[in-house]
């Protein structure tokens, strides 16, 4: 199964767009994301504190 380059999210070829991405030095790929948009998903949190004491 195919996951959504956007929200990381399952897709399946019904619901997916996609969107050549060309490479600078050679043939680049292609972004698939939701044909009806999605939320971007959040960065995990890291998993050390921020700061030190």
């Amino acid at each position: 199964m195919m996951r959504c380059d956007r929200c990381d999210q399952p897709i399946t070829p019904e619901q997916a767009e996609r969107f050549p991405i060309d490479g600078a030095s050679g043939g680049g790929g292609t972004a698939v994301v939701h044909r009806g948009g999605c939320e971007i998903a959040r960065a995990h949190p890291a998993s050390y504190p921020q700061e030190r004491r």
